[in-house]
């Protein structure tokens, strides 16, 4: 629809959202005046895109979210594994009554004792790969599958020995803890000699790579879903891109909060020391598909609305009425039966 009407002054702009206090009106058209021609005014073309918003935040390097290690036995702590120590396959956690609790590689958390009496299990399986890593199968003919066998009994004597417990050939609830990942030691939540008791927590380990950790509020989390992409400023001015990882809601000072954690691409930040500051942009698509131009392309309508002044095929230019919709940085969304993707419009500089 082309509207031809007068312009309502630049200060009608201010209200729409914020955004358009850039924008100028044109001369008055009411005075018998054409708009007109673009040929010494810039313009923009209408294009067809997703419109992003971008937010940037201020981050900094660290190995994330950490998780606390809940006890499943009862007696004195003995041992613990020191702060930032990476514990891998087979290593030790820590100790109650010198009694060794190890880390073992698999998803399946520890939920019952597991022996020669065990029915078949997830739990087996990942018990029996990890004897095979360790060295503790070798030939004993051990298949890897989730059927306890005394190949199995076997090769957890062995790994007993080795770590100065009877060989029972049966590991307890308690005796081991299974993660993905290699873990790190991120803090002591009790110091030796103290008594532990089940579901007490021992120790809080997280991820062993740096990540950036950027702290949001609860309303930015559509800003993050893990998978997303981040655009990092390391501090020496260098830039590289990123992908969220893990996103937990935490309570700091009695309010919650978002904990978004960013791996970095490739070994950028290896070189950073922890706690060094990131900027990082994260980028939202709020509107899918879309016509966009930018908000200098806008004019106040007289008759109600908004309209773009569009130049025409000879030069001349007339203004049509749009409908505006989501707002990204200095871009907006636009629809209307007179504008079209490839048009030009003129622009306030």
């Amino acid at each position: 629809m082309t509207t031809s009407v007068r312009l309502v002054p630049a200060l009608a702009l201010l209200a729409v959202g914020g955004l358009l206090t850039a924008c100028g009106a044109p001369a008055d058209p009411a005075s018998g005046a054409s708009p007109s021609a673009s040929a010494s005014r810039p313009t923009a073309t209408v294009t067809r895109s997703d419109l992003v918003s971008s937010t940037t935040t201020q981050c900094e390097l660290g190995h994330g979210a950490t998780t606390p290690l809940e006890a499943r036995d009862q007696g004195t702590l003995t041992a613990l594994a020191a702060v930032g120590e990476t514990v891998g396959q087979g290593g030790v956690l820590y100790a109650v009554d010198t009694r060794p609790v190890v880390r073992l590689t698999g998803a399946e958390p520890a939920w019952r004792q597991l022996g020669p009496s065990s029915t078949d299990g997830a739990d087996v399986q990942q018990l029996e790969q990890a004897l095979v890593d360790l060295g503790y199968t070798t030939g004993l003919g051990l298949t890897v599958d989730e059927d306890w066998t005394a190949a199995t009994t076997a090769a957890v004597k062995r790994w007993q020995k080795a770590l100065g417990e009877t060989q029972t050939g049966t590991v307890a609830l308690g005796d081991v803890v299974f993660t993905p990942q290699d873990v790190r030691v991120a803090e002591h939540l009790l110091d030796l000699g103290a008594t532990v008791e089940p579901g007490k927590p021992v120790l809080a380990v997280g991820g062993t790579p740096m990540v950036v950790t950027c702290a949001l509020r609860t309303s930015q989390a559509a800003l993050a879903p893990v998978g997303a992409s981040a655009h990092l400023t390391l501090p020496d001015g260098t830039t590289t891109d990123g992908t969220v990882s893990a996103v937990e809601l935490v309570t700091t000072d009695e309010q919650q909060q978002l904990e978004v954690s960013i791996a970095a691409t490739g070994d950028a930040v290896a070189a950073l020391l922890e706690g060094a500051p990131v900027q990082v942009v994260l980028d939202q698509v709020v509107a899918t598909d879309v016509l966009v131009v930018p908000v200098t392309a806008l004019v106040a309508l007289s008759t109600g609305g908004h309209g773009v002044e569009k130049v025409l095929d000879d030069g001349s230019t007339r203004y049509v009425q749009v409908t505006t919709g989501a707002f990204a940085g200095t871009d907006v969304e636009v629809s209307g039966d007179d504008v079209a993707e490839g048009d030009e419009v003129v622009v306030t500089p």
